[in-house]
């Protein structure tokens, strides 16, 4: 009689060596392979990114796309060929997540009202850098207004985890809630393009000042990243209604909307301008960075694939005790930290290469 565990392990190991050999092959020829090497020698020098990545992807729980492999989430009885197909949309939704929302939002966006307030205070010292040539109160009025809600907004969430809040308030709490993870997502977004144009063309020799030069570009850019977060609040609703749904067709359209507008942040942080000139800039920057996008959805979607389906593997070999999985967790944490993180930098060094340098051969942005 055929041992079924046997059978499935001999299917599991023949599945990894064939990606894994096909793999290898692919990196080898791709045509990006010059941006994949760069982006993997850029990871090397932003020694914080990996183990902050994974504690926050520990932190935000199984809210796609940032989510953890669990052991639960394919049918086990079935083969490797089969689960990595049942596996494949949320691999693909993952890897078009990374063009609009590389950290997870939450519980990023709790940081919100003290990005506010000393975006505000950079707005009432700088006006002229950071927002239009001449003063403007009525917009600092708003900018403290925004400021007083998100601060009530965070006392609002200190207080729902002390004790239970009326129906009414639970819906405003939530209602905050979205607008500031969307908000964040935004920012940070902006900010790590920021910070890899930065680390391409240093500005300053010591690295350690990149992360506050970001900072200041990102900051200036707020008005850019107010309309891109609107976006980012329809990726959001969107991830969240298909989030362990069935409906695969509305999954894969989400996929496609979701790298349709993959090069709105990196055109956000790489020039600033009027909402009609930035949709131009943008067009042209995708009609520049069709097919490579292309290439890097492939690859990243089955880099993800076979990085989700070893660690649920593993992760299934774990026997069910808290400690045990606890650690096991922590290590997928690492590791899909480490793949993702590889590969935003590769899609944002492709967009920049292919793109906004290409539309704008005879300057860079500001």
């Amino acid at each position: 009689m055929t041992d079924t565990a046997h059978t499935l392990w001999l299917q599991t190991l023949m599945a990894l060596a064939g990606l894994g050999f096909g793999l290898i092959l692919h990196l080898k020829w791709h045509p990006l392979r010059d941006l994949l090497s760069e982006a993997w020698d850029m990871l090397q020098s932003f020694v914080w990114l990996v183990p902050v990545m994974a504690t926050l992807h520990l932190l935000s729980g199984p809210s796609a796309p940032w989510f953890i492999s669990d052991v639960e989430a394919v049918n086990s009885d079935a083969t490797g060929w089969r689960q990595m197909l049942q596996m494949l949309p949320a691999a693909a939704q993952e890897m078009a997540g990374l063009a609009h929302g590389f950290f997870p939002p939450w519980p990023v966006a709790l940081a919100l009202p003290v990005v506010l307030s000393l975006l505000t205070w950079r707005v009432k010292r700088f006006p002229f850098r950071y927002d239009s040539r001449s003063k403007r109160p009525g917009i600092m009025w708003a900018l403290i207004t925004v400021v007083l809600l998100a601060w009530g907004w965070l006392c609002l969430e200190c207080f729902a985890w002390v004790k239970p809040i009326p129906a009414w308030v639970e819906t405003l709490r939530m209602i905050f809630r979205w607008m500031a993870k969307a908000w964040m997502m935004a920012a940070l977004q902006i900010y790590m393009v920021r910070l890899v144009m930065g680390w391409k063309e240093p500005v300053e020799p010591n690295d350690q000042k990149d992360l506050w030069l970001a900072l200041e570009h990102t900051l200036s850019r707020w008005h850019g990243i107010m309309m891109l977060s609107v976006l980012d609040l329809l990726w959001l609703l969107g991830w969240n209604a298909v989030d362990g749904s069935h409906h695969l067709l509305s999954g894969w359209l989400l996929v496609e909307a979701s790298m349709l507008f993959a090069c709105l942040p990196v055109v956000i942080a790489w020039a600033r301008g009027s909402l009609s000139a930035m949709v131009e800039l943008m067009s042209r920057v995708f009609m520049r960075t069709l097919l490579p996008l292309i290439g890097f959805a492939i690859t990243a979607t089955v880099l993800l694939l076979l990085v989700h389906f070893s660690m649920h593997n593993l992760l299934s070999l774990v026997p069910e005790t808290s400690f045990g999985t606890g650690l096991i967790r922590i290590l997928i944490a690492l590791v899909l930290a480490t793949v993702r993180s590889w590969l935003f930098l590769a899609l944002v060094l492709t967009l920049l290469r292919h793109g906004c340098k290409a539309v704008a051969p005879q300057g860079r942005g500001n």
